[in-house]
């Protein structure tokens, strides 16, 4: 048989023979698809070849059948009783029997018969589901991680159009302007080029936050560490948080861009969050590497959360510890995040360096 669930189970088999066996006083068999007797009262039998039903199943005549105590002397192997055909999907697997006369062993046959079937249709269909449920979460782990790789790709394509021509245009204005304002005679129309000099200035600032928000350019060319190095710098001036780095034994090592990407996505929304609910003083990361594992962690001083609200609330903090969480799971790895209120929160990630995630180099 080509499925599993097809085959006739000896340990249900034999537990439903004892059961049978007590109530009727009588012996029960359970043959295979081979005629194979896999299940029996009488232990001595298991293992033998039922010659009647063996004949019955090779000739592929699928029906009821009585042994009477005269087949009994032509076929050694058969004891006298009542045998029906186990049916799964329109085929026959298998025979159960019901030593006695027919009277009396009929009916419990047809029953258990029944009864075993009734448990072949429910594994098939438990199987069906599960497999049905383990595909639709695999297609959902592909489709989220096109969708992240479409993202990344998209910010990437931003934040280089930024950097490179926003950022140069606006520069050439800025340049112009402070050449114009020299030019005019003026000192009213001199102050207010001035003015849009420095509106221009502020705009080149907020551009730089964006495409840097939006994908660092370190990131890419220079690997995880410098572009969290440089986001932690720039995220203490601007927030004025204590932070205290370990990355101790991680220097100018590359790791796949998957989990480059994965880790700084992560570092930034634990901050970012830090910032809009954490209300924390002080904040610790580390990012090492472990033998084969690279693990991050951000802990903070900050107010904290009940999580077991979070977990079943849809704000947008919660939204952003899924993200983090299905980032993770995209790359095999372990994300556990601990918080209670006024305890702070502490985000601890673990990712494999093996399999997919091995691609490294030193640059």
């Amino acid at each position: 048989m080509e499925n599993e669930h097809r085959r006739l189970d000896a340990k249900f088999a034999q537990s439903l023979v004892d059961t049978v066996a007590v109530e009727l006083n009588k012996n029960v068999n359970i043959l295979d698809e081979h005629g194979v007797i896999i299940a029996s009262f009488s232990r001595e039998r298991i293992g033998q070849i039922h010659e009647a039903g063996a004949k019955m199943l090779q000739n592929g005549v699928v029906k009821e059948f009585y042994v009477s105590e005269e087949d009994e002397i032509d076929m050694p192997g058969t004891r006298n009783g009542f045998n029906v055909p186990i049916m799964f999907e329109e085929q026959c697997i298998g025979l159960i029997g019901v030593t006695g006369d027919q009277k009396t062993a009929e009916p419990y046959a047809r029953l258990a018969a029944r009864f075993v079937e009734a448990n072949l249709q429910s594994n098939a269909r438990q199987e069906r589901l599960v497999g049905a449920l383990t595909e639709k979460e695999e297609l959902q782990s592909i489709f989220l991680n096109k969708i992240i790789t479409i993202q990344e790709d998209e910010r990437k394509r931003i934040s280089r159009e930024l950097h490179d021509e926003t950022s140069q245009s606006l520069t050439s204005i800025i340049v112009g302007l402070r050449v114009l304002a020299e030019q005019v005679q003026s000192r009213e129309e001199q102050e207010k080029i001035l003015e849009m000099r420095d509106l221009a200035v502020t705009t080149l600032e907020a551009v730089h936050h964006m495409a840097v928000e939006l994908r660092p350019v370190l990131l890419d060319d220079l690997g995880l560490v410098a572009a969290a190095k440089k986001y932690i710098e720039n995220y203490t001036k601007q927030y004025g948080i204590s932070m205290y780095v370990d990355f101790n034994n991680l220097s100018r090592e590359r790791f796949s861009p998957e989990v480059e990407i994965t880790l700084y996505r992560i570092l930034q929304e634990a901050l970012t969050n830090i910032v809009k609910h954490g209300k924390a003083k002080q904040v610790w990361v580390s990012l090492n590497k472990k033998q084969d594992k690279l693990i991050l962690l951000v802990d903070d001083d900050g107010v904290g959360f009940d999580t077991e609200i979070v977990r079943n609330s849809h704000s947008h903090t919660c939204l952003g510890i899924y993200g983090m969480r299905e980032r993770v799971a995209l790359v095999e790895g372990k994300f556990i995040i601990k918080s209670a209120l006024g305890q702070g929160t502490k985000i601890f990630v673990e990712i494999p360096l093996t399999g997919k995630n091995c691609d490294k180099s030193i640059v």
